[in-house]
């Protein structure tokens, strides 16, 4: 989400090395005392798996074509979303990346995402939502308000 509030395009070495940076800096803030290093070593390969599959999904792709302009709002300013973008057609949509679980709470995880769409943005009305799987790189594309189905949501 950092980078593409930055305008920079997807390096998955760039974004890889800045995920880890985090990652180390959240564990030296929650544990000072330190981490088991089987804990640590399989989440720093959790990060990398997931690194790769968001880098290697056509939406990311998609997204960093986008052009800065269209960027209504990243990060903290896009709260409770990842992003808001502006699509071809003028109408903004909500994109937001998640790890989903694999069970039958994951329609009830997109019913939610589409209920916080709904309520909109402070940029403006929502017409869609985009919700992308960390675990496969999918997007669900969810229509907000009766927006036309089949647009383009990013």
């Amino acid at each position: 989400v950092a980078a593409l509030g930055s305008g920079r395009r997807p390096a998955l070495p760039a974004l890889t090395r800045e995920a880890l940076l985090r990652f180390e800096r959240a564990v030296q803030l929650k544990a000072p005392d330190g981490v088991r290093p089987a804990l640590l070593f399989a989440q720093r390969d959790r990060i990398l798996r997931v690194m790769r599959t968001v880098c290697a999904a056509e939406v990311t792709a998609r997204l960093f074509r986008v052009h800065r302009r269209d960027l209504a709002a990243t990060g903290a300013a896009a709260r409770p979303f990842d992003a808001i973008v502006r699509v071809r057609d003028g109408s903004l949509h909500a994109v937001v990346w998640r790890a989903l679980p694999v069970d039958g709470r994951r329609l009830e995880r997109l019913r939610g995402a589409r209920a916080w769409a709904k309520r909109g943005h402070r940029a403006g009305k929502l017409a869609g939502i985009v919700v992308i799987d960390l675990h496969t790189g999918v997007a669900r594309a969810l229509p907000v308000r009766g927006h036309r189905a089949g647009s383009k949501a990013a």
